[in-house]
């Protein structure tokens, strides 16, 4: 549960671009590739790259070089800040060997290198030519054929300006998600704000304006078309003290996920989003002995708790004209609650099929879904919260009857829960103590 929103920057590192799968034998190579670098650089800088003492470790570096493009079909060296990737993987070396890597850094740096990539085998002439360009005697412009007179073939210079405009483009990109996640939850944050006001006046006898809920919803429905993540991570949010707010905003955000994945438009999402923001309004009328009760309910508190969406259509009547929005309001408020069809068990209980019952909405069977699930994660008074495993499994066994079960395949996907694989084909029922 998160009693106060805070908003935190994540790690400004983003590699994301660069990053591949783990690979040993590629972990080695590379820092054989590094190594033999850094000495043949460091080396042609007191020496002829014609001397002998070249030799060997320019062919231990051609044949590191081809293992890598026979593996891989490429090789692609390229320098991330101060570390070196090879093929998309962070080469990751020892603590003493750190000051090698910064020197090679610098060197490539001086001469506007960046890294280069190769896409078939290279020879050892090649590799000297690349050598050149780090010579004291070296001069002129380093393009993607290397220095003039030792031009490269197989081996492509990258520039160190193509890799610092592509760091830099994705560090924009990283705060353009941040700018559009800080939004997403100061419009989750306003939306709490603005239903908290919305009871107290209702509680104080005043008579709430509902006019700014629709502006609120609608910032929510263009942000879940680009931050469905992070927008399902809010509901998470909770405060069990204001079970209705935070209950209510959560619905409609997980309504409006739910919607788009069924591909309604942004208007249906937001006639939708508002019918899932005050479908519960009426519980904040329960008198608050009832709603924080820990031991089990009577039949009149029972049937007092069920009867409170009427509280919650009372609501949106009392607002005064009947737009079609409202009629939708009405509609989905008072039909989520009924059952989806009836349940047909067998001898040992298990249900065997659902027979529908009724000609429910399509909104009003979203919003029983969604509100069932927020119900069930969140802690009562009188119990402690599910997990989202559990809840589900709830959902698709002991409740499937109240829910259409095609709606409910497609809602346990979103949440990235495959309902065949919630239970096992022996096991129809579950035991929760």
């Amino acid at each position: 549960m998160a009693e106060n929103l805070k908003i935190t920057r994540e790690g400004t590192e983003r590699v994301d671009e660069f990053a591949r799968e783990h690979s040993d034998k590629l972990q080695l190579w590379g820092r054989q590739v590094i190594a033999s670098l850094y000495m043949l650089i460091r080396s042609v800088k007191l020496y002829d790259p014609d001397n002998a003492i070249f030799a060997k470790p320019l062919e231990l570096l051609r044949e590191t070089i081809n293992q890598i493009i026979a593996k891989d079909g490429q090789l692609v060296l390229q320098i991330v800040r101060e570390s070196f990737y090879l093929n998309n993987m962070l080469v990751k070396v020892d603590i003493g060997s750190l000051e090698n890597v910064r020197s090679l850094v610098a060197s490539f740096k001086e001469k506007e290198v960046g890294g280069f990539t190769l896409v078939r085998p290279i020879t050892v002439v090649e590799l000297k030519n690349f050598v050149w360009i780090f010579a004291k005697e070296a001069s002129g412009d380093v393009d993607e054929d290397g220095l003039q007179g030792r031009k490269l073939v197989a081996l492509k210079v990258v520039k160190w300006a193509q890799i610092q405009e592509k760091i830099k483009d994705l560090d924009d990109q990283d705060e353009q998600k941040i700018d559009r996640k800080k939004y997403a939850l100061t419009v989750y944050a306003r939306t709490v704000f603005f239903l908290k006001k919305y009871l107290e006046d209702r509680a104080t006898g005043k008579r709430p304006s509902g006019s700014k809920a629709g502006r609120l919803i609608q910032d929510l429905v263009d942000i879940s078309y680009e931050q469905r993540t992070h927008f399902l991570g809010m509901t998470t949010f909770r405060e069990e003290s204001e079970y209705v707010v935070y209950h209510s905003v959560n619905v409609a955000l997980l309504s409006i996920v739910f919607g788009g994945e069924l591909g309604l438009t942004k208007p249906q999402l937001r006639d939708l989003g508002l019918a899932a923001l005050f479908h519960d309004v009426g519980q904040a009328d329960l008198p608050k002995a009832l709603a924080e009760k820990r031991g089990a309910l009577t039949p009149e508190e029972r049937e007092t708790v069920n009867h409170a969406h009427l509280a919650s259509i009372r609501a949106v009547l009392s607002e005064g004209g009947l737009s079609r929005s409202a009629i939708l309001r009405l509609v989905t408020t008072f039909e989520h609650r009924q059952d989806f069809g009836r349940a047909v068990k067998d001898a040992r209980g298990n249900i065997q099929m659902i027979l529908p019952q009724g000609n429910l909405s399509l909104f009003s069977r979203i919003l029983a879904v969604c509100a069932s699930y927020d119900a069930l994660t969140s802690k009562r008074p009188f119990r402690d919260a599910y997990g989202p495993d559990v809840a589900l499994l709830l959902m698709w066994t002991e409740m499937r009857h109240k829910f259409d079960p095609e709606l409910l395949k497609v809602f346990m996907k979103v949440m990235a829960i495959q309902p065949i694989r919630v239970l096992p084909k022996y096991q129809q029922t579950v035991a929760l103590s």
